[in-house]
């Protein structure tokens, strides 16, 4: 690899990216950068002579943003790596990657207080997407809600091959405007072979509010106008995603939604996931047929408007599918008060309707936590604290042990421990050793997580 070109200011990055070759690593000092437009990366790297925009020290060059897109992937081999990303104002993606951007990777950043950190798509004519890229390793987190038109999604990919999403840090994606929902990432628009595996979830981390779905191979659906049709082909009501798994995530405290949701995934598999403090994983729609596996959660498995879903060595806490519907009505109850003085006649006094509501709440959420809704106890006497990721074992003869199909469905485990034998059910495999959550997200982040 080249000798480092090494830069200290926003104006030295622009002219570094605007003169890269391939094979050149560009290397920022410590400090700030403030970004006044976008930076657009076009040249070509190679397999063996990629393009590399790094950190000296990770963690320590901060990219400020308040434009749309701080930088924009056009072209293929690029690797970013060390950087802390951080959306100001208008800030929507920290970095857009679209056409011909194939075998970027994008490794152990920060993310912070963007709509969609990562956003990825087709652009030309025809249409390219961009293939085999690499998102590992990375921190997302929102200081707050935020109330947008965009979406709010820490990952969002429509459409391209061969994705691999693989040992992030996803938290506090919450979108603030009536009727939409928050999410850590998706893959959708016909993508297809797409992997998410290892990623730690957590819905409710540091702020708590509106409705924040887990993460969803499909997503909330694409306008027929910009598919990936490579493999889709000229289909009417299309698949979102072929051919692609979930495998070996912790996803937690998603209160109101399903912590795995597949929408209209076709040949897709979901394995040795945990799910706690969430309503199970769910999938959706005629087009959808998966095999869901070995997964741990609170709530169910629900196959939901003719979706097709082969359950294997699931343990399920709770009993009733449709419990998901509660969080829905307790919103619609709540906009009814809010319009009070509209809906009510003056005889019926506020107090009284605000009572009644607080009643119909308070019983719709011990429906929730009970065996008919999410149902957490059966795993928090399993585990020592798994509403605050502590997922160690408190029973040494907990149902999970070795319930799991042999041979195992994935080969490995959230800590990246082998699975051999009878696989337990859920992300960790407790036979092979001690898989601490605290420990491998120092391990996988180092300042990047330990500063949050």
């Amino acid at each position: 690899m080249a000798e480092p070109r090494v830069v200290e200011d926003a104006d030295g990055l622009a002219r570094a990216v605007t003169q890269a070759e391939a094979g050149d690593v560009i290397e920022l000092r410590p400090g700030d950068y403030r970004l006044g437009e976008r930076l657009n990366l076009r040249a070509d790297g190679t397999e063996s002579e990629p393009i590399v925009i790094r950190a000296g020290t990770p963690g320590t060059a901060v990219i400020h943003s308040s434009r749309t897109t701080a930088f924009k992937l056009f072209a293929p081999h690029w690797e970013i790596r060390g950087l802390d990303f951080q959306g100001e104002g208008s800030g929507n993606h920290a970095l857009h990657i679209v056409r011909r951007a194939d075998h970027a990777v994008i490794e152990g950043n920060r993310f912070r207080n963007f709509h969609a950190a990562i956003k990825a798509n087709g652009e030309g004519d025809p249409r390219r997407f961009p293939d085999n890229v690499h998102v590992r390793r990375n921190v997302f987190v929102n200081d707050g809600i935020h109330t947008t038109r965009w979406p709010v999604v820490a990952i969002d990919i429509v459409g391209g091959q061969g994705w691999r999403i693989e040992e992030n840090f996803i938290a506090d994606m919450a979108q603030g405007q009536r009727g939409r929902h928050g999410s850590p990432g998706f893959v959708k628009g016909g993508a297809a072979d797409a992997l998410f595996d290892r990623n730690l979830v957590i819905c409710e981390w540091r702020h708590t509010g509106e409705r924040r779905i887990g993460l969803s191979l499909g997503g909330g659906g694409t306008s027929p106008g910009v598919l990936d049709r490579r493999r889709i082909g000229d289909c009417e009501t299309c698949p979102e995603t072929l051919d692609s798994r979930m495998t070996n995530n912790i996803i937690l405290n998603c209160p109101d939604e399903p912590g795995i949701y597949v929408n209209r995934g076709r040949d897709a598999l979901v394995a040795n996931n945990t799910v706690f403090n969430a309503y199970g994983i769910q999938g959706r729609f005629p087009e959808t047929r998966a095999r869901v596996v070995d997964n741990l959660m609170t709530g169910t498995v629900w196959a939901r408007d003719d979706a097709e879903l082969e359950k294997t060595g699931n343990i399920e806490t709770g009993w009733f599918d449709k419990a998901s519907y509660i969080p829905g009505l307790r919103d619609h109850l709540t906009h009814r008060i809010s319009d009070y003085h509209v809906l009510y006649p003056s005889w019926i006094s506020e107090g009284a309707v605000r009572w009644t509501q607080d009643f119909i709440e308070a019983s719709l959420n011990q429906v929730r936590g009970s065996f008919l809704g999410q149902h957490s106890r059966p795993v928090e006497r399993w585990l020592l604290a798994p509403e605050f990721g502590d997922l160690r074992l408190e029973d040494m003869d907990a149902r999970p042990l070795g319930a799991g199909s042999a041979p195992p469905e994935v080969d490995h485990d959230f800590c990246g421990q082998p699975r051999e034998g009878r696989a337990d059910v859920g992300a960790i495999q407790y036979s092979a050793g001690t898989c601490h959550l605290p420990d491998e997200l120092e391990r996988r982040h180092g300042r990047l997580f330990t500063d949050l």
